[in-house]
C-alpha cells in the first residue's frame, strides 16, 4: 500500500527547524523580500514574492534568533512551487554553519 505524499517521510542530510523571519533574496537583477519557513545547515525553505528560476544562484540574507548581524549566504534555487522556494546553501563556511547550528538549537523541528 502506498503512503500519501503528505505522510511520506523524506530522508534529509540535515534536520530542518521552524524559523519565521524576514528574508532578502538578491538575484542577478532583483532584490526580493520574503519570509523564511524553515532552516537547516544545508539550506532553507521560504516564501518569496518574486520570480526566481530553478537553479539560479542567489544571495540570501536573514537574521538568526538573538544574533545582531544578518547571516548572508550564497544559495541555489532547488525547489519552486508558486512563491514557495527551497534554497540549498552553496557550501557555507564553517563559521556560517556553526552560526546556523547555534541559531537553531532552541527552535522546534519542522517535519
Amino acid at each position: 500500500m502506498q503512503r500519501s505524499r503528505r505522510t511520506q517521510k523524506v530522508d534529509r542530510k540535515y534536520e530542518r527547524f521552524r524559523l519565521d523571519v524576514r528574508l532578502i533574496v538578491r538575484t542577478k537583477t532583483d532584490t526580493l523580500h520574503g519570509r523564511t519557513k524553515n532552516l537547516a545547515e544545508g539550506g532553507m525553505g521560504a516564501t518569496v514574492a518574486g520570480d526566481i528560476p530553478l537553479h539560479e544562484l542567489v544571495e540570501v540574507q536573514f537574521h538568526l534568533p538573538e544574533v545582531a548581524d544578518p547571516l548572508v549566504l550564497r544559495a541555489e534555487v532547488r525547489y519552486r512551487q508558486g512563491f514557495q522556494y527551497g534554497f540549498r546553501f552553496i557550501p557555507p563556511t564553517e563559521e556560517q554553519a556553526e552560526m546556523i547550528r547555534q541559531g537553531v538549537r532552541d527552535l522546534e523541528p519542522d517535519e
